[in-house]
């Protein structure tokens, strides 16, 4: 692989913050996922089709396309259809489920005037196409603009420590979806979104994050710089941990590395 150049198909890609997180998460991923499978689906996994599953239920909820009721009872009933890979273990499997079930049955209508739902955006960053599905973007009583991504995994609070903890790391990188989300909002509705919000919906936590310039012009830069270290990429090396292999990676069917894992 070492040998061969990749960079005048890495820079005809377009891009997303999923795709290069692919990249950070593990380099041969992202080989197998967008250069030597392109356009190929993945294996399907209890995370992200759980994840999928509870997103459709919520933009069907708040589109008026189901309501409450329909929402909760179409989760009962089609739960092992749309969610048919096994979890890590029993456990997992019952937490999950629950947690999705209850998040339903809370169900309200926000207060604040919902503007879009499950929006495909299309925009550039520096010349570079990127495209997004913006979960929902809200105008607030006080008029402020929200963008909102439904979030399966459980974040934490920004801790406010002196010293930044790892959740609070972890909430930076995500943030950066939604800083990328910024550039098409500001487009359409003319300023930038006021805050950024993180709706965890199997916590029952809302992370409510002020939105901040620099940390904005921070992830433009992140982004043009982490698509020049790609496009340098010549080894795309594997890293290798069980877990992540196991439940997480959606190419685990065609990596010869996947086994290797499991040692």
């Amino acid at each position: 692989m070492g040998d061969v150049i990749y960079e005048p198909l890495i820079r005809d890609m377009t891009w997303s913050y999923s795709r290069i997180r692919a990249f950070e998460d593990c380099p041969y991923r992202f080989y197998l996922k967008y250069i030597r499978f392109p356009g190929k689906n993945g294996k399907r996994l209890f995370f992200s089709d759980y994840g999928v599953f509870v997103h459709e239920l919520i933009a069907d909820y708040l589109t008026g396309r189901k309501s409450a009721e329909e929402a909760e009872l179409t989760y009962l009933t089609r739960f092992r259809e749309r969610v048919p890979s096994p979890a890590p273990s029993g456990k997992i499997f019952a937490g999950y489920f629950a947690d999705g079930l209850a998040y339903l049955r809370g169900l309200r209508h926000p207060d604040s005037a919902v503007l879009a739902v499950e929006k495909r955006e299309d925009f550039s960053v520096s010349g570079i196409p990127f495209t997004g599905c913006i979960d929902r973007v809200d105008e607030d009583r006080d008029g402020r603009l929200v963008i909102t991504d439904n979030k399966s995994r459980a974040l934490k609070q920004r801790s406010k420590k002196a010293k930044p903890t790892q959740g609070d790391a972890e909430l930076d990188r995500y943030l950066r979806q939604l800083y990328l989300y910024a550039v098409p909002v500001r487009e359409r509705y003319g300023r930038f979104p006021d805050k950024l919000c993180f709706n965890c919906f199997r916590s029952g936590l809302l992370i409510e994050e002020p939105f901040r310039e620099a940390a904005y012009f921070d992830t433009l830069s992140w982004a043009t710089g982490k698509i020049e270290e790609i496009a340098r990429e010549t080894d795309f090396r594997p890293e290798l941990e069980f877990f992540k292999c196991r439940y997480l990676c959606d190419m685990q069917d065609r990596c010869e590395y996947h086994e290797l894992s499991r040692r």
